[in-house]
């Protein structure tokens, strides 16, 4: 999940949820090891402003999509426009 500055790169925080929903949910069929992907923007005020669900085969998958090239784009940007990340991995 993501808490992401007012303003930043030029954008609200709902621009950038949308920015972030939309290339992160394009690494669908990219990224190999992906197997599923989901961004939530938030509706309402306050809390955080966007969450990733994604689902990969494995922890080896998961470290796979973080240094895909493709995915190390869309991340940097997104480190750009955050103020705060949490992140929790498990699995099922």
């Amino acid at each position: 999940m993501w808490k992401l500055k007012p303003e930043a790169e030029g954008h609200t925080a709902k621009e950038n949820a949308q920015w972030m929903k939309e290339h992160l949910e394009s690494l669908m069929g990219v990224v190999p090891q992906l197997k599923s992907c989901e961004v939530g923007v938030n509706i309402g005020e306050g809390n955080y402003d966007a969450c990733l669900v994604s689902t990969f085969d494995s922890m080896e998958d998961l470290a796979a999509y973080k240094v895909h090239p493709e995915h190390v784009k869309i991340s940097s940007y997104c480190k750009l426009v955050r103020e705060t990340r949490v992140a929790c991995d498990y699995v099922i």
